[in-house]
């Protein structure tokens, strides 16, 4: 009789708590445990799912396909983010994990079937991760405008590839476009100009795509004239979320909702306080996220900041109403 194989169990550190109706849901169909054992060669006693598969492994991070969702298993060291868990492994690659290994979901967490067995993660303990709400009802033009400028300020940690230098034209004359519909307010030339940066570079989240989260995360935060963009950058993705890869269409959709890598987070709360040194000290955390994802971002929330200040110079102030993202304050 084969050995009898015990999972390799980790506990989760923290976790986006969004993912618990995706552990409920699977309470009624799985086992009590993703811990139940299996012996090599064998079905196991905990049901593989056929709709959860890993998707995508590198050395920090493994990311899950749980139907059209992602969600990743990333090591400490990277920061809190939306269908996110963080765990204490520093080398996914070195516990055998590879692209489309089984895997399934149980009350209590995860599990992966690998080659030389099991891997478990447990999320039971983990301290959920809880972003605050920002508003930047409060900000001037001016102040958005100096955020800017020292985020603008922030090196570039990595030089960019070949073909990152060919794109790098076109990335700007179609960031200028989308800019310029931002400004005139004109929602199908805003849907027009951010399917266009769609896709638009290299990697698993391309520049383009990239630069869309950053805008689409200021935008999203309550009390920006930016809110008004929400619908017509949503409209881009819906449309053509085939132009890129499914880890962009998750993040941005993620950035949308007002939702994002926790250094973007800290990123918009320092501009929020109106806190020089915390923004350059987030600015040089988000640069670092990726190998040029996180300047991409950094270019997605300048963009956001200016055409907010410009904005905010041509109108009147946003009243405070669901759609604006303000609360009036008898309601909050």
């Amino acid at each position: 009789m084969p050995p009898i194989a015990t999972p390799i169990a980790v506990r989760a550190i923290t976790w986006d708590p969004s993912l618990e109706d995706t552990l409920v849901r699977a309470a009624d169909a799985q086992p009590p445990s993703v811990l139940a054992r299996t012996r090599p060669g064998v079905t196991p006693s905990m049901p593989v799912d056929a709709d959860v598969r890993v998707h995508s492994v590198h050395r920090r991070a493994v990311n899950l396909r749980v139907g059209d969702e992602l969600v990743a298993l990333v090591s400490a060291e990277l920061d809190d983010a939306p269908a996110t868990v963080r765990v204490p492994v520093e080398d996914w690659t070195a516990l055998q994990v590879r692209q489309g290994d089984p895997a399934s979901i149980g009350p209590d967490g995860f599990r992966i079937e690998t080659v030389h067995g099991p891997i478990a993660v447990l999320t039971s303990s983990a301290t959920a991760w809880a972003p605050a709400e920002i508003c930047l009802c409060a900000l001037s033009g001016g102040q958005l405008l100096r955020a800017e400028a020292t985020i603008a300020a922030t090196p570039a940690p990595a030089q960019q590839s070949a073909f990152g230098s060919a794109a790098a034209a076109l990335l700007t004359e179609r960031v200028a476009a989308l800019e310029e519909a931002l400004r005139r307010r004109d929602p199908s030339a805003i849907t027009a100009a951010a399917t266009g940066l769609l896709g638009l570079g290299e990697g698993l989240t391309p520049s383009g795509d990239d630069v869309l989260t950053g805008l689409a995360f200021v935008s999203a935060q309550r009390g920006t004239r930016l809110h008004g963009a929400l619908a017509s950058l949503a409209a881009a993705l819906d449309d053509e979320e085939e132009r890129t890869t499914l880890l962009s269409v998750a993040t941005v959709r993620h950035a949308l909702g007002a939702r994002a890598q926790q250094g973007l987070h800290e990123l918009i709360q320092a501009v929020r306080d109106g806190d020089d040194e915390r923004i350059r000290d987030a600015a040089l955390h988000v640069a670092g996220i990726g190998h040029t994802s996180g300047t991409d971002m950094l270019s997605g929330v300048r963009l956001a900041l200016r055409t907010e200040a410009a904005l905010r110079s041509a109108s009147a102030p946003v009243p405070a109403t669901s759609s604006s993202g303000i609360v009036p304050k008898e309601q909050a």
